[in-house]
C-alpha cells in the first residue's frame, strides 16, 4: 500500500444503496483541511474553532453547491480509530450525494486526497498501535457474524480476549527462554534455574497444555462461525427428509412414499438453542441401478464422513435391519446419533419391545410431533456441550491464518520438550522456543511479514 505517513485517504463507510444515513471517513494529515473545504457549520464557527473531539451540525458543499445537511465527527489523532486525524461526514444515505462528496474531496488540487483501499483504515490502526493484528481481524469477524454468539466472541476479541491469552503464553515462554539462555551463557555462575531441566520441562508442559486448550477452544469458535455440520443419513424412506422439514418448520425437502426421492444433498442453516447448525439431507443409502441415484448415494457417504454429527435415521416400524447394521459400521460412533423415527406408527405396547442399538447414542421420536423435535434439539445441544473440548464461555474465534500460527508454535514447543527430555544440549531447545515465540507473535502481528499484513487487510471490505 501507499506511504502511510503522507497520504490522506477517504472512503464511504456505510453499505452501498439507499438508506436513512450514509457516512464518509477521512484519515490522515490532511483530513481536517479537506473536511473544512466541504463542511460548513450551522453555528457559523470556522472549522478550527470546532472541538478536537466533537460532533457538529451543518451542511456539505461541492464548491458553492449545497449537497446535503450533515453531521461532522471530528477526532484528533492519536486518539482516533486509526491513530491519525479523522473526520467523518454523516448525511442522508444515497449513492448520488456520497458519490459527489468523495469526487469533490479527491479532486481537491493541493491536498492529494485519495480513495482508501479495502481494509486500509484498520491497517492504519494496526500500524499505528491502536490494535494488534488479532483485534483488527476480529473487526471483520464482527461485521460478518451470522449469529449472536459469533458476534459476541468477535467483540470480545476486539477488546483483546485473544491478545491477552497469547500475551500470557509469550510472557511465560520468554521467562523460560531467558532461564535457559542464562544457564547456557553462564554455566558456572549459578544464575539460571536451580532445578535445571526438570523445572524447564515442567514449565514447558504447562505452556503446551495451555496452547492445546486454546486450539480446542478455537474448534468451538469455528462452530459458532461456520455452524455445526449435521447430516441426515440412513436407508430410503426412513424419514430423513420429513425430519429435516420438521426441524426447519417448512416443506423444504420433497417427501413421497417412493424410495429414492432424494437424489442429491440439500443444505439449510438454522439456529437451534443458540447453536448455529448446517443441516444436510442426503439420498437414502442402498444399491441402485440408477446412475443419478448412485451419484447421490456416493455424495451422501462423503457428507457423512465430513459431518460433525450424523443423525442416522431408522424406521421404528422395522428397527435396525442387517443393512442398517452394515451402514452403521462405516460411521464413527462418537459422532453418530441413531434416531428411531415414526414412533407415531408404533402401538404403545410395542414401543419398549423394540431394542435400541447397544453402545450407540439413541433417541426415539416422530417427525410429526413437535415435542419429539424438542427431544432431538436437546440431544444435539447435549452432543455439542458434551464434547471433550467444550468449555463454557471460553470459546475463541481463530481464523485459518491464526490457527496455522498456533499449530506452528505448538510444534516448536513439542520439539523443545523432546530436546529437554532426551537430555540434549539446552541451546537446541532454545532455538525451538524462539521459533515458538515468533509463531505466537504472528497471531498478534509483532513478527508477521509486511507483505502478509497487506494481504490480510486487502481481504477486508472497503471502508473498514
Amino acid at each position: 500500500m501507499t506511504d502511510f505517513i503522507n497520504d490522506t485517504i477517504a472512503a464511504i463507510i456505510t453499505a452501498p444503496g439507499i438508506g436513512a444515513m450514509g457516512a464518509l471517513r477521512l484519515s490522515g494529515p490532511a483530513a481536517f483541511a479537506a473536511a473544512a473545504r466541504v463542511f460548513r457549520s450551522k453555528s457559523g464557527r470556522d472549522f478550527e474553532e470546532l472541538g478536537d473531539y466533537s460532533l457538529n451540525y451543518g451542511g456539505i458543499y461541492a464548491g458553492d453547491s449545497f449537497l446535503d445537511q450533515a453531521l461532522l465527527l471530528k477526532m484528533k489523532g492519536p486518539h482516533s480509530f486509526t491513530g491519525e486525524d479523522v473526520a467523518e461526514l454523516q448525511c442522508h444515505g444515497g449513492p448520488v450525494v456520497l458519490g459527489q462528496l468523495i469526487e469533490t474531496l479527491t479532486a481537491l488540487p493541493d491536498l492529494e486526497i485519495r480513495p482508501a483501499q479495502p481494509g486500509e483504515f484498520s491497517q492504519r490502526a494496526f500500524l499505528n498501535g491502536k490494535m494488534d493484528l488479532s483485534q483488527a481481524e476480529a473487526v471483520m469477524e464482527l461485521v460478518s457474524a451470522s449469529n449472536q454468539k459469533a458476534a459476541g466472541l468477535a467483540a470480545e476479541q476486539i477488546e483483546g480476549a485473544l491478545s491477552c491469552r497469547i500475551g500470557q503464553l509469550k510472557s511465560r515462554l520468554l521467562n523460560l527462554l531467558a532461564s535457559i539462555e542464562v544457564d547456557v551463557d553462564f554455566p558456572d555462575e549459578g544464575l539460571g534455574d536451580a532445578a535445571g531441566a526438570k523445572s524447564w520441562i515442567h514449565q514447558l508442559k504447562q505452556i503446551l497444555s495451555d496452547a492445546a486448550e486454546l486450539l480446542s477452544a478455537a474448534n468451538l469458535g469455528k462452530i459458532y462461525r461456520e455452524g455445526l455440520r449435521i447430516v441426515f443419513y440412513g436407508r430410503p424412506n426412513a424419514g430423513k427428509s420429513s425430519l429435516l422439514n420438521a426441524v426447519l418448520q417448512e416443506p423444504r425437502a420433497i417427501v413421497t412414499p417412493e424410495p429414492g426421492t432424494t437424489r442429491d444433498t440439500l443444505e439449510e442453516r438454522i439456529l437451534l438453542k443458540g447453536i448455529p447448525l448446517v443441516l444436510t439431507d442426503t439420498a437414502g443409502i442402498r444399491e441402485t441401478g440408477s446412475q443419478a441415484e448412485q451419484a447421490g448415494v456416493d455424495r451422501a457417504r462423503q457428507m457423512a464422513l465430513k459431518a460433525d454429527l450424523v443423525l442416522y435415521i431408522v424406521d421404528m416400524q422395522e428397527g435396525i435391519t442387517a443393512e442398517d447394521g452394515a451402514l452403521l459400521q462405516e460411521l464413527d460412533k462418537a459422532r453418530t446419533l441413531i434416531v428411531f423415527n415414526k414412533m407415531d406408527l408404533i402401538e404403545e405396547d410395542r414401543v419398549e419391545a423394540i431394542p435400541e442399538a447397544a453402545d450407540w447414542q439413541c433417541c426415539r421420536l416422530s417427525a410429526l410431533d413437535s415435542q419429539s423435535l424438542e427431544i432431538l434439539a436437546k440431544h444435539i445441544k447435549g452432543f455439542f456441550e458434551g464434547g471433550k473440548n467444550y468449555r463454557q464461555n471460553q470459546e475463541i474465534l481463530l481464523n485459518r491464518r491464526q490457527e496455522e500460527a498456533l499449530l506452528k508454535a505448538k510444534a516448536s514447543l513439542e520439539a523443545a520438550l523432546a530436546v529437554l527430555e532426551k537430555g540434549w544440549p539446552e541451546d537446541m531447545a532454545a532455538i525451538d522456543l524462539k521459533q515458538a515465540w515468533s509463531a505466537l507473535g504472528e497471531l498478534t502481528g509483532e513478527t508477521v511479514q509486511p507483505a502478509l499484513v497487506e494481504e490480510i487487510f486487502s481481504r477486508f471490505c472497503l471502508g473498514k
